[in-house]
């Protein structure tokens, strides 16, 4: 049975988000704290709310934010929510980034379809008990093996030290349209912004412009898009 805990979930697709919620309200001591289907909106919600849910139920394939960016911004965020990606196109180098930058868990969509699937409540038995689930519906092994690729190549790769505030910048830099916005989710003024992503391209080859930070931040793996 498991502890209590309270969700929310993240769907562009009503008819998903119904679906997410049905097998969610299958599990005793959940309780749903909202649901949205605009991820930005969301990410914008938990930056003002009082009440952070401890588990977060997100598509991955969505606008705006998808579910790789969302989930990359929400451990730079808010590190002690827990995090389960539900998708039904993902391929097996998608689910190991996802672990890679801080999923929980992973679930095929198709697995919430079938009756009496127990895909969602074994993940939350798992993140409960500190564990990471993957849905068997993937090549567990396969994925295993590209998590260590990704991690030589990293090593290989010699990036520099970036500071916690100045990746959440990079990876806003993807996600919110312009310093401005960028500034009022921080809460700080456009200059210090500015200041910022100076600080971030002095780090990089040539000083790269706002342009080109984004195209490093893929490459240095410190920035997170849905590529599919």
């Amino acid at each position: 049975m498991a502890t209590p805990f309270s969700a929310a979930i993240v769907d562009d697709r009503l008819r998903d988000l119904e679906l997410v919620k049905t097998n969610l309200q299958k599990i005793k001591n959940c309780s749903i704290l909202c649901t949205h289907t605009n991820p930005y909106h969301f990410f914008e919600h938990l930056n003002t709310t009082r009440h952070l849910p401890d588990i977060v139920i997100t598509d991955c394939q969505m606008p705006e934010i998808d579910g790789m960016a969302l989930t990359r911004l929400m451990k730079l965020f808010f590190p002690s929510i827990q995090i389960i990606v539900v998708s039904g196109l993902l391929v097996e180098s998608d689910v190991a980034e996802l672990i890679d930058i801080g999923a929980n868990a992973v679930i095929a969509k198709g697995s919430l379809q079938i009756l009496n699937n127990q895909s969602l409540p074994l993940a939350i038995d798992a993140i409960q008990q500190n564990k990471v689930f993957i849905d068997p519906f993937w090549n567990q092994s396969l994925i295993q093996k590209m998590r260590k690729q990704t991690q030589k190549k990293k090593e290989e790769l010699k990036t520099p030290h970036f500071s916690q505030h100045e990746l959440k910048i990079l990876q806003l830099l993807v996600t919110h349209p312009d310093y401005e916005k960028i500034a009022e989710f921080l809460n700080v003024s456009k200059r210090t912004v500015e200041g910022y992503v100076q600080k971030i391209s002095e780090k990089t080859p040539d000083n790269s412009k706002k342009s080109k930070l984004i195209a490093y931040g893929l490459k240095h793996y410190l920035v997170h898009l849905f590529r599919g």
